[in-house]
């Protein structure tokens, strides 16, 4: 931390711990209040979901009424299931935005502007995974599937249950995964790494990004792994791309 940043910390008003308190109970309830309206509407508009999880499956050539249920409770187990991750992803942007307004007194005038694009960037990127692994990943990965289970001589019949499982996981793993460029560049604009070191760690991001393709997907074929950690290798050697740029300009600037 600079001295400008210091001399401008000194100049904001503090507030006593129980007042953080308060403000932070604020902050929650306003994110699980979000949360809730946004899984409600979820909760109503469930079937258009499930005819919209079902197109992959559609598109890789087969009926969704070849599936079934096993359990008694597997139907509402579903409709839980698409609910509260659709509720996710409508209450995302306005999370963040409390949580920035949260922790906004806390920061330099530097900092603040950079805050409203963070949440911006960060709420775009996990959309931007999230239709990724729709528009381009989930048939693929259907079709391969289907694919190997014929190729050892298996019939290929799912329960509707694990087809949905396979398509939410993957979907919010991807979601999540596209954050990974963001983090990198937020710490690079607080100073905390360099596009240098960036660089010169690219074997070891490599294997982390590898490690955590292996973590986030839901099954550990090749296939799935490759379509999920090349993209983030990519992602960040644009990384280090930005992180030059914002320190030319930094090192112009000063």
């Amino acid at each position: 931390m600079n001295q400008d940043e210091d001399e401008s910390r000194q100049g904001f008003e503090t507030k006593p711990f129980l007042a953080h308190l308060e403000d932070l109970r604020w902050t929650i309830i306003r994110c699980v209040v979000a949360l809730v309206i946004g899984i409600t509407i979820c909760a109503f508009t469930a079937r258009y979901i499930l005819k919209a999880l079902y197109l992959p499956y559609i598109e890789a050539g087969r009926n969704p009424k070849s599936l079934f249920n096993l359990g008694v409770v597997d139907p509402f187990s579903i409709h839980m299931e698409i609910s509260v991750f659709g509720g996710v992803i409508l209450a995302l942007p306005l999370m963040l935005y409390f949580v920035g307004q949260f922790l906004l007194p806390a920061l330099t005038p530097r900092e603040k502007r950079f805050l409203a694009p963070i949440f911006a960037v960060g709420a775009l990127l996990f959309l931007i995974g999230v239709s990724f692994c729709y528009g381009f990943v989930l048939k693929a990965a259907i079709q391969f599937f289907i694919n190997y289970s014929s190729y050892l001589g298996f019939e290929t019949m799912w329960t509707a249950k694990g087809l949905i499982d396979f398509e939410v996981q993957m979907l919010l793993g991807f979601g999540l995964a596209f954050e990974f460029p963001l983090v990198i560049l937020v710490l690079n604009l607080f100073g905390l790494v360099s596009s240098q070191q960036l660089a010169s760690k690219r074997r070891h991001a490599a294997v982390i990004i590898f490690i955590a393709a292996c973590c986030i997907i839901p099954s550990t074929d090749p296939f799935s792994l490759s379509v999920l950690a090349v993209p983030l290798y990519v992602l960040y050697e644009g990384c280090i791309w930005i992180a030059r740029i914002v320190e030319r300009r930094r090192a112009n600037s000063g």
